[in-house]
């Protein structure tokens, strides 16, 4: 007799369904043909003949010689391992016999040496060979009922069953990377059914439900409390990789999501089919907030890459409609140029929503640069007509239609300055959060360099002080006032000649003894001047270190 044997669990539990040959253990599909090359070799029920059959063994596990076989095909090894008495299974799946293909001339599998203390188990090897060959013995082996299925106590999974959830989950991705969503949510619920904590099942979940929204079948709300039950399964040692994980998901599937709704305008473009994408945003607006307060998704990161895809959607629609256009005058009829002019429009019109919602400077200096690039180009080009044998222009915009689109020009570049006053002051405010949440988790550095910095502040003090104390400074500061009377009384006009040339002799030694007495003074000033800045240099320092963006 022949069966089905699955390449991936050995299981021969199939069913047919929609034309494909579904695994009843693993999961794994078959097509006909793939199906019809996995027919082995089954032997017949053997006889209940007690005079055929061995005498069973003392012991509880199952015992069965291998018989012999020629030289033939794949030979297909089942082992059936037996489990001491009163062992409780961890699931139903780990109770499941997993086959293993063996071709000829491969080495046999080491034997597991079993335990001091324990019986060694007794393997039941039957050989499956060709319907020609009989058998030399034929031993019935028992058919053992399953049991049912044991809760979970100890919370742990089974060697089996570990492998069963990880061989499924390579299938979920599998199916997940091809874009067939629907049964890599599935192979996804199976991971869940064996393991209800395992995060990487519930993400993978949340993720394909987030792909298979709809407006009808709306299912952003599953999403978040799949991403929530992965973050609360999750090890603290991984909870901040989930974290991040998660962050990310949510973001890329509500811009995935805008971007479906964008389909329309691909094809059509105008502003009722954009229009579209408006109500989509403000469908995901409260989703995405509460994404925000749930896992502490960036809002900002969000809105801005969703300007950015969605920008991309319009330039690449904007580009298609100048290459309808054409570069001929043959090509550029007044149909055609009336049919550019309204493509270009609808996607101006886009442009301008995302510019609102755009929130770092890249993305909104792109658009901006789109919405002059495009007013500009309905400006400068025109329809074209054949009078006689000549092509001539036609259709063109007016000098008043001129006008409004150098206005809107403009207008867009007003936007973008008050654009960026708005994006400064919110990096400013970001920036100065960020600084204070550093410096919130680095306590004790801020109290050193605090403590540093007090220090050179007195150190400073102290040092000017000591300036002031020196008594040579005192009298240097006396002969500079003096120096500065006499001055006075040199220039003044009201003096005779001869009055004015003795101050000017008074005036020439008080400076020598100036100089003198800052030669004098230099060999003690100078150190202590170098301390100052060099303490100065010091203070900066800090403060920079204080006030750096983190």
């Amino acid at each position: 007799m022949k069966k089905i044997v699955c390449d991936l669990c050995g299981e021969s539990d199939f069913v047919k369904l929609a034309g494909m040959f579904e695994c009843q253990v693993c999961g794994a599909k078959y097509t006909i043909e793939e199906a019809r090359g996995m027919f082995v070799e089954v032997p017949d029920e053997p006889s209940s003949d007690k005079s055929a059959q061995k005498e069973a063994p003392a012991n509880e596990y199952e015992d069965e010689t291998p018989v012999a076989v020629p030289k033939g095909p794949t030979i297909v090894r089942k082992v059936v391992v037996g489990k001491p008495a009163g062992q409780t299974h961890d699931s139903q799946a780990a109770k499941r016999i997993i086959s293993q293909v063996k071709k000829p001339g491969e080495p046999a599998p080491a034997e597991a040496k079993p335990k001091s203390g324990q019986p060694a188990p007794v393997k039941k090897v039957v050989v499956m060979r060709p319907t020609s060959v009989k058998p030399q013995v034929a031993a019935a082996p028992k058919k053992v009922q399953p049991a049912p299925k044991q809760p979970d106590l100890t919370n742990t999974v089974g060697v089996g069953t570990a492998q069963m959830i990880e061989n499924l989950f390579i299938l979920s991705q599998n199916a997940y990377d091809s874009e067939n969503y629907v049964d890599a949510e599935n192979y996804a619920n199976r991971v869940i059914e064996l393991d209800a904590t395992n995060s990487d099942a519930w993400i993978m979940k949340g993720n394909c439900a987030g792909k298979q929204t709809t407006p009808t079948n709306f299912r952003f709300k599953e999403c978040i409390n799949c991403w929530n039950t992965a973050l609360q399964n999750a090890g603290e040692a991984d909870f901040e990789d989930y974290q991040f994980t998660v962050r990310q998901n949510v973001i890329d599937t509500m811009v995935a999501y805008a971007l479906r709704a964008s389909s329309e305008f691909r094809r059509n473009p105008s502003d009722e089919n954009f229009a579209k994408v408006k109500e989509t945003v403000d469908i995901v607006d409260p989703i995405i907030r509460q994404a925000n307060q749930t896992f502490g998704v960036d809002i900002v990161a969000y809105e801005d890459k969703l300007a950015s895809n969605v920008s991309a959607v319009v330039t690449a629609v904007s580009k298609k409609g100048i290459q309808d256009f054409g570069k001929k005058a043959e090509t550029q009829t007044d149909a055609a140029y009336a049919k550019f002019v309204a493509t270009q429009d609808a996607c101006i019109n886009a442009w301008d929503y995302l510019m609102d919602i755009a929130k770092k400077h890249g993305t909104v200096t792109a658009i901006l640069s789109n919405i002059v690039k495009m007013h500009e180009a309905i400006i400068r080009n025109c329809g074209h007509k054949v009078s006689g044998t000549k092509i001539k222009e036609s259709v063109k915009c007016s000098m008043s239609e001129q006008n409004i689109r150098l206005e809107k020009i403009g207008q867009a570049k007003k936007k973008l300055d008050d654009k960026f006053v708005d994006i400064r002051k919110r990096d400013r405010v970001d920036q100065k959060l960020k600084n204070e949440a550093y410096w919130e988790t680095h306590q004790e550095e801020k109290q050193k360099l605090m403590e540093e910095r007090d220090r050179l502040d007195h150190e400073i003090f102290e040092l000017e002080n000591s300036k002031l104390k020196m008594a040579e400074l005192n009298d240097l500061k006396k002969l500079e006032s003096e120096a500065i009377r006499l001055q006075v009384l040199k220039d003044n006009p009201t003096l005779s000649n001869k009055e004015r040339a003795l101050h000017m002799d008074e005036l020439t030694k008080v400076r020598k003894q100036i100089v003198t007495k800052k030669r004098e003074l230099a060999s003690r000033l100078n150190p202590i001047e170098d301390k100052i800045e060099k303490f100065k240099k010091k203070l900066y320092n800090i403060d920079k270190e204080l006030n750096m963006n983190r």
